[in-house]
């Protein structure tokens, strides 16, 4: 009889500390979600002399292919991490903290780069749109 309630009481222990940080990683990937997978660059916003910002297309030379995991990482287009990538994305107004769930290759190129760090990105997904605003850089817009 002991041992059935001890083992009730050690499953219960081990449920309810399983929960806590299985719940805490869900969250995670389902505001990555509508992110995941890979976007091309279409259009920048530039501002115009009536200080009316227009979105303008990118020249096909221009074209940038970023990508996301369920995770929240940013990808480049070869699948490697991205150089000066944030800590932190704002999608759709909330707040997402990007922690890998596995391991990130090893990026060669960035270790050359000088990066003006933007800790958080802000990103707007509406159907097959995506709306990137960063720190120092106007705001860009993806498609599927």
């Amino acid at each position: 009889m002991k041992r059935l309630l001890y083992f009730t009481l050690f499953l219960t222990v081990l449920i309810s500390c399983k929960k806590d940080s299985m719940d805490a990683a869900l969250n995670g990937i389902a505001v990555a979600s509508p992110i995941a997978g890979k976007w091309r660059l279409s259009q920048i916003e530039r501002a115009s002399v009536d200080n009316r910002n227009e979105w303008e297309y990118v020249a096909a030379s221009q074209v940038d292919t970023i990508g996301f995991r369920e995770d929240g990482v940013v990808l480049q287009a070869d699948g490697l991490p991205m150089c000066c990538a944030p800590k932190s994305l704002i999608i759709n107004g909330v707040l997402m903290d990007i922690k890998p769930q596995s391991p990130i290759p090893a990026n060669g190129i960035c270790a050359t780069v000088s990066c003006v760090y933007c800790p958080v990105w802000e990103i707007t997904v509406t159907g097959n749109e995506l709306i990137v605003s960063s720190c120092l850089k106007q705001r860009r817009k993806y498609i599927r």
